[in-house]
């Protein structure tokens, strides 16, 4: 999916291409920040373990 931001919203976020943006559902809104380093870090390292466990994880799904 693709989603455009307006670049007044982008430029108050401080955001930078390449950089995750989070959207957060808020009651009938949604939030829109910058995911923090450490969540990046987290979600990195998911993929990661997903990625080497994919097999595993699969097999124990079946059983």
């Amino acid at each position: 999916m693709v989603v455009s931001i307006p670049k007044s919203i982008l430029e108050t976020l401080k955001a930078e291409e390449g950089d995750r943006l989070e959207f957060v559902p808020d009651g009938d809104s949604v939030i829109i920040r910058k995911q923090s380093d450490q969540q990046e870090e987290v979600l990195d390292l998911s993929n990661e373990m997903f990625a080497k466990y994919d097999r595993t994880m699969r097999d124990l799904v079946e059983r």
